[in-house]
């Protein structure tokens, strides 16, 4: 037995180490989601959706990056006294949740295949919490698993609907020009009410209070209607013949698409990094004295360290995932994009406010699935893309959860 090569301090430095690389696997992955489609689409191209991504992402990540650790309060493993008892086993513990969620999260991205890093994450703590004794809540788990289910089916519903309003009113009207000069407005309204309060409740929640949220997404929601109004005035002409007037809506449409994408993107920086440097936040938690106390919180550090590793990875590793998103599942065109990314900001406002997890991954690829129906062309989705996507949902947890077993295990031995 080689005891003691792993003193707290190693432990510190090897927890710091892993999370920059969970949260640059997480750029690659998560990050791709949120502009893949406008990838798809051609309103931007991947060199662009890169920079916009690593820009937006990082600058959710430290501005508005959620500074209490998620992993513990997600409510998944309950850390009981004797844990706490030997800090060294627990920090060994989160090093493990570090490394295994960082090593299947790096796999699917090799494989172009978009999984939740929320749910790699829950599997990685079950598979350490089962090892050390930790209390799991399986109701919190079940809660999980449900999301799986949830999450497509309410976002494709809402893609579905959005779609098929947008084709009646303006796609498949006589005068195109004139349906989207009538309608674009009011559609403009409900994007930006509906995304600049998904930011204000989940990036932005300490700027206003809850009950001003509507009031402040209503009056983004109005600029934006005036905006748009002069806009659909110069740009759509109606002399012209109707596949011309489509044309010049589908180009309008880009401007919108790239916007929502920016905002999901923002938001998904400020929340998700937690999944990255949460359980770093408990080993620095457990170092500094501060989780015993129960207030964990980063330090500014932390928060910038994650979102360089989310940005390094979005632009270095994110093209594989990107392309599968925008490309493999079905062909996408700027209306449908963007059906495909308000509904998923849609989804996760709604559930985040009645609570049920929700995972974005998940809500998106249901939105894509959704499109490919409403467009009337099932068979322009890929069913073996899909087929792979769903594979690796169901693999996540319990791979994730294995992966953190067999590195604690082998860790073990070495701790001080």
């Amino acid at each position: 037995r080689m005891g003691g090569v792993l003193t707290q301090q190693t432990l510190v430095w090897m927890g710091a180490g892993m999370a920059f690389l969970l949260s640059a696997a997480l750029g690659a992955n998560d990050v791709a989601n949120s502009l893949g489609t406008s990838v798809g689409t051609g309103a931007i191209s991947l060199r662009q959706a890169l920079t916009i991504g690593a820009l937006m992402e990082f600058a959710g990540a430290v501005l508005f990056g959620s500074t209490v650790t998620k992993t513990i309060s997600s409510g998944v493993v309950t850390i009981g006294a004797t844990a706490l008892a030997s800090p060294s086993s627990f920090m060994m513990g989160m090093v493990a949740v570090l490394f295994g969620c960082f090593l299947w999260m790096a796999i699917a991205t090799r494989f172009g295949l978009p999984v939740s890093s929320t749910h790699s994450v829950v599997g990685s703590l079950i598979g350490v919490g089962a090892v050390c004794g930790w209390g799991i809540n399986y109701s919190a788990v079940l809660n999980i698993l449900l999301s799986w289910i949830v999450s497509p089916v309410i976002g494709g519903f809402l893609a579905f609907v959005l779609y098929n309003v947008l084709k009646r009113t303006i796609l498949n009207s006589a005068s195109p020009a004139a349906s989207a000069k009538k309608y674009l407005p009011f559609l403009s309204f409900v994007t930006m009410t509906v995304l600049s309060s998904f930011l204000l409740s989940k990036a932005l929640a300490s700027l206003v209070p809850r009950e001003r949220i509507p009031l402040v997404g209503m009056g983004t929601g109005l600029i934006a209607a005036v905006v748009s109004a002069t806009l659909a005035r110069n740009w759509v002409h109606a002399d012209v013949s109707q596949e011309q007037q489509r044309q010049e809506v589908e180009e309008m449409f880009k401007i919108m698409q790239v916007l929502t994408a920016c905002l999901v993107a923002f938001s998904h920086g400020s929340n998700d990094v937690s999944n990255a440097i949460g359980p770093f936040a408990a080993i620095w938690g457990m170092k500094t004295g501060s989780l015993l106390t129960g207030n964990v919180t980063s330090p500014i550090w932390v928060l910038v360290m994650g979102g360089l590793g989310i940005s390094l990875g979005l632009s270095v590793f994110g093209k594989p995932v990107m392309e599968t998103v925008g490309k493999k599942i079905i062909p996408l065109v700027p209306t449908n994009g963007f059906c495909v990314e308000l509904s998923t900001a849609l989804t996760v406002l709604l559930a985040s406010e009645l609570g049920l997890p929700v995972s974005t991954t998940h809500t998106l690829i249901g939105c894509i699935v959704a499109i490919g129906i409403a467009t009337g062309n099932r068979s322009a989705v890929n069913v073996k893309v899909l087929g792979n996507i769903a594979l690796s949902w169901g693999v996540t947890v319990p791979v994730s959860a294995l992966l953190t077993v067999l590195c604690y295990w082998f860790a073990r031995p070495l701790l001080g």
